[in-house]
């Protein structure tokens, strides 16, 4: 299966590009393992980021080599998406820095970092809540279970000392069940702008609460994956800045993933890199210089041989 793969990428990456390719296909199936020909990223929730950026570049993929069939996967996040990647039913996975430098039981290798998550805490704009601590004994949306979203919720309440009433709900459910009163606050680890915080912030007044020291703290329990940061004013109607925890997102192979497939992956992630930040203005983070800080986890073989021939 393998030698049968790689000749037809062979063939497939000589191709002239090519324009006007259909769309690729969007799926939550997994009954069939990637085959020859067929390419298989695995992605997020179809309101996220991660969801946007990856069909994006399936479909500059499949337009740069017509013959390639690219599907990309929804999933509860993260977690999901290495658990995908090492069991074979993907071949490419977008993940959080954090939850990809604890899934080492198969080798897996980064290709490149794409763009940084922000950690949003939404609550009702009219809400007497100020600070994280100010959750203790509520009802909270943590994301979905399988996510890097709760798996970030639960450290930082773990570092803040509190505990809240968790429901394992996605930003799209999280976010209908605050418009309906039924949690007090989402939490959702995402890229700026995120479109359903966005779509929200036109139907009712939303606030993100800011975290304080916990940043600080995260990083001192957690490693250097986590760093302060702060989204901008402006954002989702809100004038004020509000100072948050920031971590990297990676796309990853397996160890064993196919050279061609990497080189024409990172190909196409640089050469259209401003096709792509069109479609989801967080990929205009994606940097050759910075697409190499992928932390503990190391680059694919060919994914150096790629960043050498290109100076780095």
């Amino acid at each position: 299966m393998r030698l049968t793969r790689t000749l037809i990428l062979v063939v497939l990456l000589v191709l002239p590009l090519g324009c006007g390719a259909a769309a690729p296909r969007a799926s939550s199936s997994l009954e069939d393992e990637p085959g020859p020909g067929r390419i298989v990223i695995t992605a997020g929730t179809p309101a996220g980021v991660y969801y946007a950026w990856a069909t994006t570049l399936a479909r500059e993929l499949e337009s740069a080599h017509p013959a390639l069939n690219v599907e990309v996967l929804a999933s509860s996040g993260s977690i999901q998406n290495l658990a995908r990647l090492r069991a074979g039913t993907a071949d490419l996975a977008v993940s959080a820095n954090d939850a990809a430098e604890e899934a080492q039981s198969v080798p897996l290798r980064a290709l490149a970092r794409i763009y940084d998550d922000y950690y949003h805490v939404v609550v009702p704009g009219d809400s007497g809540l100020k600070s994280l601590e100010d959750l203790a004994g509520l009802e909270v949306a943590i994301g979905d279970a399988g996510s890097g979203t709760a798996l970030i919720a639960r450290r930082l309440l773990g570092l803040a000392g509190i505990s809240v009433k968790e429901k394992e709900l996605g930003i799209v459910d999280g976010l209908e069940a605050l418009e309906a009163d039924e949690v007090d606050a989402v939490f959702w680890s995402g890229g700026v702008t995120t479109d359903a915080v966005e779509n929200a912030s036109r139907r009712m007044p939303i606030r993100l609460l800011g975290l304080g020291d916990l940043p600080q703290q995260m990083r001192a329990s957690y490693g250097a994956v986590y760093r302060p940061a702060a989204i901008p004013p402006g954002h989702y109607d809100i004038p004020e800045q509000v100072d948050t925890v920031a971590l990297a997102n990676l796309l990853i192979a397996r160890e064993d993933a196919d050279a061609d497939l990497v080189t024409a992956v990172l190909t196409t992630i640089f050469d259209r890199r401003e096709v792509i930040a069109a479609a989801v203005p967080a990929a205009n983070q994606t940097d050759l210089r910075s697409a190499i800080l992928t932390g503990s986890l190391e680059l694919h073989p060919a994914a150096i041989a790629y960043y050498r021939r290109e100076k780095l």
